[in-house]
């Protein structure tokens, strides 16, 4: 960043030694310029990342409003949820008597407890760097050639992965994981590094971010294991007692004992979460996505989009069984195809608020070759998300650069073995999600943690002034690049001042708000797919519980006879629909009684 530009005036041993005295003063001023910078790049990407995409909040991002108005409504039994967990609902909830009521209060909330949870996310960052960057021995000088271009560096990597990768204005708890991530990652170098007294209060304290990860996110079950599982090997081989890793156990089992028994009461079977089973149904098995399975074999046409891979997974020949669901959505009639559902829980869209429910019968199966293709795409994935970030090509760059230089190669690998607990423990949270489907949101903070911890390696010997003015020119184009090229969106629509009132989902859902149904009144729906993309009946407050859900099934109803398609209508009507909503339907079809809602795409059919 822009602090690089110092790095050519201080160019000899004696530079350095003169420029000492004003090392730190000079540091503190460039962070609190860099600060201001970050804080303020993260609040334009919280408020105009996201408004020129078809949805306001997203088909994630409305099961996690349903779960924080439920907290609202005192509905724990729908807030507590097998596949969404509860930690960033349960924010959002705390903070929305805080503005006022209506669609315009939703959005700012999201917005406002984004913004605060990217400032921890910065200063859990600042808490992780502050503890690597310490000197080893308190008599030992710090190079300011080196401190800067650390800083700097580091800087940059947490803006591009957290405002790039990992974007402030997606509502989702991905944020908030990454955040508590990178505490229990600075406890961890503090605990091992610098701090001898009060192991069993860090240790605690760790035990205690690694339960709250884990109520933000499921995932944090397996990643604090891992963790806890290499903190007792860094504690084994520095011949230390392991006793802030018993404390930190202890607490981390205690809080996930508690939620799992909590959650299991509310769901009526044993369980700390069921979104690792259900996800490797649907991205490993292949399993039928998101809604509407009926159970049986699945073709391989539908299951699979290339014929390639379904000849390799022998899917054609061979293909699963997947069994029987125990209570799926209700096929009220065929031809076309009315979709049914209820559930003990409430939500915009109950399927997909919560598949464990309408899925529970799945036959749960293991074969190596669909989890070999299942891996082989993630690393693809994987692969796209690192090259297509000019800031991490640039990195690879200069670490090749830095090591250049021969006591910079002898002095690599001694501090990479020093700091190896952090890079392996980035290297396993990225991996647990290899084997079953990743997305460049969840790896940010692994990202962030593994390059930043190359980085304090390849500088354990401060570089010579030419290396290190090469290595700071290619970052900052690396840097510039890919803050162009990933937020150009937002850019846009900071020119031109546009905020989501315009976005079409927000129009359909204050156009539904203007028809005066009652709040959680049921509809059902006429939409050429399964209703994933839901924002407006979140905005309207309404529930959609009947459906058809697909192109063919669409073009059936409307070429049907009035008298077919009354009888569809009544359909609906029967399942508790008090209107039904059409989307994009075409204007020469159907009863006059349909209403076309201004300046949107949906037409309102009410009993």
């Amino acid at each position: 960043m822009a602090a690089t530009a110092v790095l050519p005036q201080i160019a000899s041993p004696q530079a350095a030694k003169k420029h000492l005295r004003l090392g730190p003063a000079l540091l503190f001023e460039l962070l609190i310029l860099a600060s201001l910078l970050i804080l303020t790049l993260g609040a334009l990407e919280d408020q105009f990342g996201n408004t020129d995409r078809g949805d306001i909040y997203g088909s994630d991002a409305v099961q996690y409003l349903d779960i924080a108005r439920a907290f609202q409504q005192h509905d724990f039994r729908s807030a507590l949820n097998p596949l969404w967990s509860q930690g960033y609902p349960a924010l959002l909830a705390a903070a929305r008597p805080l503005f006022p009521t209506g669609p315009v209060g939703d959005w700012r909330v999201t917005r406002t407890v984004n913004f605060a949870i990217f400032t921890a996310d910065y200063l859990a960052f600042l808490f992780l760097i502050t503890g690597l960057l310490r000197p080893r021995k308190p008599s030992e000088p710090a190079d300011p050639r080196r401190t800067v271009f650390l800083w700097s560096t580091a800087l940059g990597i947490f803006v591009i992965t957290q405002t790039c990768i990992g974007q402030v204005s997606h509502v989702n708890p991905d944020l908030l994981v990454t955040t508590l991530f990178f505490v229990a990652a600075g406890i961890l170098v503090r605990i091992l590094n610098y701090s001898t007294s009060y192991p069993v209060q860090l240790g605690s304290l760790l035990g205690l971010t690694l339960g709250i990860g884990f109520i933000a996110k499921a995932v944090f079950l397996v990643l604090g294991c891992a963790k806890l599982a290499l903190f007792c090997l860094a504690l084994f081989t520095k011949r230390r007692k392991l006793t802030p890793a018993i404390a930190a156990a202890a607490v981390f089992a205690i809080i996930v004992g508690s939620y799992g028994a909590v959650l299991s009461r509310a769901i009526g079977h044993s369980t700390l979460g069921e979104a690792g089973s259900i996800n490797y149904a649907w991205h490993v098995n292949r399993l039928q996505k998101w809604v509407h399975w009926q159970g049986g074999v699945q073709p391989a046409s539908e299951a699979w989009p290339k014929d390639s891979i379904a000849r390799f997974a022998h899917w054609q020949t061979d293909p699963p069984d997947f069994g029987t669901p125990i209570h799926p959505t209700t096929i009220l009639q065929t031809s076309p195809t009315v979709y049914g559902f209820a559930a003990p829980i409430h939500a915009t869209y109950v399927p997909y608020f919560d598949p464990p429910y309408f899925y529970a019968g799945y036959h749960h199966f293991f074969r190596w070759r669909y989890q070999l293709i299942g891996l082989m795409k993630s690393v693809g994935d994987l692969v796209q998300v690192v090259l297509t970030q000019p800031l991490f090509i640039a990195f690879a760059i200069v670490l090749l650069i830095l090591l250049l230089e021969p006591h910079s190669r002898r002095a690599f690998l001694p501090a990479l073995r020093r700091h190896w607990l952090l890079p392996t423990v980035a290297l396993v949270g990225i991996a647990i999600y290899l084997p079953v489907h990743l997305e460049g949101r969840y790896l940010a903070g692994f990202l962030a943690v593994f390059l930043l911890s190359l980085l304090v390696a390849a500088l354990e010997l401060p570089p010579t002034p030419n290396h290190l003015r090469a290595a700071a020119l290619l970052l900052l184009f690396g840097f510039t690049g890919s803050l162009i090229a990933y937020q150009l969106p937002a850019w846009r629509n900071v020119a031109q001042a546009k905020y989501p009132y315009n976005n079409l989902e927000w129009q359909r859902g204050h156009a539904m708000l203007a028809q005066h149904l009652p709040a959680n009144s049921q509809i059902g729906v006429i939409n050429w797919t399964p209703n994933l993309q839901s924002d407006w009946a979140y905005i309207a407050h309404l529930q959609i519980t009947s459906e058809i859900a697909s192109g063919p099934d669409m073009d059936v109803f409307w070429q049907s006879s009035f008298v077919q398609q009354q009888s569809t209508l009544d359909t609906f009507r029967r399942a508790g629909a008090l209107a039904v909503i059409a989307i994009n339907k075409p204007s020469t079809s159907g009863d006059p009684a349909w209403q076309h809602l201004p300046n949107t795409d949906l037409w309102i059919y009410r009993f």
